[in-house]
């Protein structure tokens, strides 16, 4: 027989505290309540997404207010609540300490009894996945007793969308993460590394939620544009929420890391075995929504080797600093591929080198990444029927 998931969806119409407070606390007697959720007196680690230094007000990362309302309601069970994640660059008290003040996640602390991390241990874990067999994560995940994977719905310029699923690379240390990159350059193989950290990490996350009240449509995670979307949403099964959030604004079957659930038998393709408010999701559906192209080249099917060099030279996005760069080096510093430099305080791509993990856009204080697209990809695109929103 098969298992029915829930996904449950929640509107949220602004950032207002009482607004947010009384949507997350029906959001959670959907699921059951915190009662049904956290064992009492449990150490509890809520997971965020903080991928730089942004304002709130950017879309790039959870608003303060949903982790305030929402640790309002764990601490009524438990005193033991911690929050955080490992943003792009080190993984430390100084880094964290600008990160957790910019993105306004201080509120938590002055607002909740309910904690910011301070512990930047690391140990290494057996995974045992399909391409991961053990990885380095954070001790503030592996200590705790229960998680609470709380994302924000956004499009990425590499996997197509990011929410539940792409949250748990937080879990991986800073650099390790610029490691990952590395060692799985190619999309398909970075989407089964997410897939086997999210299926490691799973075991102990009761419910994953995503705040989709305002979201980033275009170049997301970090360059896009906010989006009111008016949403939130929450489950236990990371897949079938994010094929949901998706379904909002697109098909949930063209993002890899979707696709890759599907082959490896952890979502159905069709929804069939997912529960949730189809009519009502319907009515709130963002049919312009903008969603980035992601670098499939994969137009020609099996093909021999000489064509999978050349799409991957001449067929994929080329990333360019533009004029507001200011040589900060942090992209540099950060590319898995070693392919940036810092010349006349301005950063210059060597191309050959670039893997297309797109890093640098994700990581850059400045927004002064952009894209080229080839008119050859764009052609292939064409031919094979797979035109993306731009």
């Amino acid at each position: 027989m098969t298992n029915i998931v829930s996904v449950f969806t929640q509107k949220c119409v602004d950032y207002e505290e009482q607004t947010v407070q009384s949507a997350v606390n029906d959001l959670l007697a959907q699921a059951g309540g915190v009662e049904s959720l956290i064992p009492p007196s449990a150490k509890v680690f809520v997971k965020v997404n903080l991928v730089r230094e942004m304002s709130p007000d950017k879309c790039g990362t959870t608003h303060p207010e949903v982790v305030v309302a929402l640790c309002r309601q764990l601490l009524k069970v438990t005193p033991f609540v911690t929050v955080g994640d490992s943003c792009a660059g080190l993984y430390g008290k100084s880094m964290l300490a600008s990160v957790y003040a910019k993105c306004g996640m201080t509120a938590v602390e002055q607002r909740t009894a309910a904690k910011l991390n301070q512990n930047f241990n690391t140990s290494t874990a057996q995974v045992n996945g399909v391409v991961l067999r053990d990885c380095e994560f954070t001790s503030s995940f592996l200590d705790a007793d229960v998680v609470i994977n709380v994302t924000k719905l956004k499009t990425h310029s590499f996997t197509g969308y990011t929410g539940a699923v792409k949250n748990l690379f937080g879990l991986i240390p800073g650099m390790v993460k610029v490691e990952m990159h590395s060692r799985f350059p190619e999309l398909s193989d970075f989407c089964n590394l997410l897939v086997d950290v999210c299926e490691f990490a799973r075991k102990k996350i009761v419910l994953h939620v995503i705040d989709a009240v305002w979201g980033m449509e275009g170049d997301g995670p970090t360059n896009g544009k906010p989006r009111f979307i008016g949403q939130l949403l929450a489950s236990a099964d990371p897949f079938a929420l994010d094929a949901v959030a998706v379904s909002l604004f697109g098909d949930p079957m063209e993002m890899p890391v979707l696709q890759t659930a599907v082959k490896r038998g952890l979502l159905d393709a069709q929804l069939t075995d997912v529960c949730f408010d189809r009519e009502t999701l319907s009515q709130s559906r963002l049919d312009d929504f903008q969603v980035p192209q992601t670098e499939q080249t994969d137009f020609f099917g099996d093909r021999p080797a000489w064509i999978n060099r050349f799409a991957k030279k001449y067929m994929v996005k080329r990333v360019y600093p533009d004029k507001t760069c200011r040589g900060c080096g942090k992209c540099a510093t950060h590319c898995p591929a070693k392919a940036i430099t810092v010349v006349n305080r301005r950063a210059q791509v060597d191309q050959s080198k670039c893997i297309h993990c797109y890093c640098c856009q994700e990581l850059c204080p400045f927004d002064a990444v952009r894209f080229r697209t080839s008119v050859l990809y764009k052609l292939a695109r064409k031919l094979s029927g797979k035109r993306g929103k731009k």
